[in-house]
């Protein structure tokens, strides 16, 4: 055996972990996160850790190491509530979207802390090392690492926000760090700065002021026992961003902050029977058209619908169009409908010109990944953001929903299909994505065993998480130097006082004794 292969194999040795015992809550019922999350546990379940992923969905085949404990009702919940009420906050302002997803988040939750199989594991004997949680709106489930006695690891599915930026003190400024609930860029004018400042601050402080309250009435009533959120949070480990700088405009980290967006990706398949024909055949080219899974093209507006197909019945391409029913009337004859589709096999087929996309990270990710174009409608939630990342790095072209048309789609395929630009920009970042030192599937799998390597690897979180908010925000110390001014300069102030009024009384005296002289010299005269 050679030296180089001894040294590789001691190298290796060094960040092999004994196999842990790992709980994953991916709860909220989108098959984008269970896609993120159990892409993640299948590969620390390779590596020989007992993993349990707790969440709405199911794998179709059981693997070895990975135990699976459904969440019952949420997907009954997400076809009833979600995906028609999705739709319902495009055309709403900020505020009553807020509300929306604030009373979305709050019956979600409810519905995980009465889910029989969460109140059966809390109840268990079961013991685990660490627990990889989903973040978004759910700080009471800390209390589920805190009830194991295990370390935690916070999950973010949309990358970095004001979510994960509290729990961790990362700095973002507003100036040019956009909401990612919002639709600007990085490179913001100063009416842009303005409405970015005030939603962050808005969105913070129902943040810290509803949301916190609620959460807190959660563990007063299914966890009575668990400290604050405010001291769990200073438990957390670590925070894995499914974000990439070939996507999400460059920003700081703090050093427990780790991005690894585009780990869900493999390599393409193969595609099979008349899927494959269908594209193989398309000669002027296939446009794929998808709106995720939390928002179904069959709920479309009528309107909508109509324009979307007229538009399509004018274009020499062929379509694929992820649609949810059999039903569609005047379905042209370039375009096929299924209820799903191997999208990421779908836009790796060279014969794809171009994705009509919601804007979701995962869909976006793909894109950038496989280097098709984007036209983006943009819903809800981070989808804004994506979107206007991907059109000032210029391989997108945004449709508001409210715009939505048969003229304003077709106007913005036939400039992407036209304009070489959009593929030469997106295939450049494409190279970005791919060029990294190590795989991110790796990258992700190498933090959470270096979590369990250090005991929870609390060095790597900054002193910050430690200060009270207005201590982080300097406000006391601001107040402390703005009160030494102050009574500084009142002092300056009566000291000065107290030198003109001496002044004055001096030329006072002064004054008084010359009129007394003038009066003694006018009598002797």
């Amino acid at each position: 055996m050679s030296l180089k292969i001894i040294v590789a194999i001691f190298l290796c040795s060094l960040f092999i972990v004994d196999g842990a015992k790992i709980l994953a809550i991916f709860h909220f019922p989108s098959n984008s996160h269970f896609i993120l999350g159990s892409t993640l546990l299948k590969a620390l379940a390779n590596r020989g850790h007992q993993v349990t992923m707790l969440s709405p969905f199911l794998l179709n085949t059981p693997i070895k190491n990975y135990e699976q404990i459904e969440i019952t009702g949420m997907q009954q919940f997400k076809e009833e509530k979600i995906m028609k009420q999705t739709l319902e906050l495009v055309n709403v302002s900020l505020v009553e979207r807020m509300s929306k997803m604030t009373d979305l988040v709050d019956k979600i939750n409810v519905n995980f802390f009465t889910s029989p199989s969460v109140k059966e594991l809390l109840t268990s004997n079961r013991t685990f090392d660490l627990v990889i949680q989903s973040w978004f709106g759910n700080e009471a489930y800390l209390a589920i690492p805190h009830h194991f006695g295990a370390a935690t690891i916070a999950f973010s599915t949309i990358g970095a926000s004001m979510l994960t930026n509290s729990i961790t003190r990362n700095p973002a400024p507003y100036s040019y760090v956009p909401n990612v609930f919002g639709s600007f860029s990085d490179e913001m004018n100063f009416i842009q700065r303005v409405q970015n400042t005030l939603s962050s601050i808005g969105f913070d402080i129902v943040q810290a002021t509803y949301m916190t309250t609620l959460e807190e009435n959660y563990l007063q009533k299914y966890f009575p026992n668990a400290p604050p959120i405010d001291e769990m949070v200073k438990n957390i480990s670590l925070v894995l961003l499914n974000s990439h700088y070939s996507i999400e405009s460059p920003r700081p980290y703090v050093p427990n902050m780790i991005q690894i967006g585009g780990f869900h990706l493999e390599e393409p398949k193969a595609l099979q029977g008349d899927l494959k024909t269908f594209m193989d055949s398309a000669k002027e080219g296939v446009i794929y058209f998808s709106l995720g899974s939390n928002i179904r093209s069959s709920d479309l507006p009528a309107d909508k619908l109509d324009g979307i197909i007229k538009c399509f019945s004018k274009l020499p391409t062929k379509v694929l169009w992820k649609f949810e029913t059999d039903n569609v009337k005047n379905l042209p004859p370039n375009v096929n409908i299924g209820k799903w589709f191997p999208q990421k096999d779908i836009l790796a087929h060279p014969n794809t010109k171009l994705f009509i996309s919601h804007g979701g990270l995962l869909s976006t990710t793909e894109a950038v990944y496989l280097g098709v174009p984007i036209v983006g409608i943009p819903i809800f939630a981070d989808q804004e953001s994506n979107i206007e990342d991907g059109v000032r790095k210029g391989y997108a072209l945004k449709v508001s929903f409210q715009d939505l048309s048969e003229e304003t789609l077709t106007n913005a395929i036939h400039e992407i299909l036209k304009n070489p630009r959009y593929r030469d920009n997106i295939k450049q970042r494409s190279l970005i994505l791919r060029d990294q030192p190590i795989r991110p599937i790796d990258n992700a799998v190498y933090w959470v065993e270096y979590v369990l390597r250090h005991n929870g690897a609390h060095h790597l979180k900054t002193s910050a998480v430690k200060l009270q908010w207005y201590e982080y925000l300097l406000l006391d110390v601001i107040a402390f130097l703005l009160g030494i001014v102050l009574i500084t300069s009142y002092i300056i102030y009566y000291i000065i006082r107290l030198i003109l009024k001496g002044i004055r009384k001096v030329f006072k005296t002064t004054g008084t004794s010359k009129n007394v002289s003038k009066k003694k010299k006018s009598k002797l005269a």
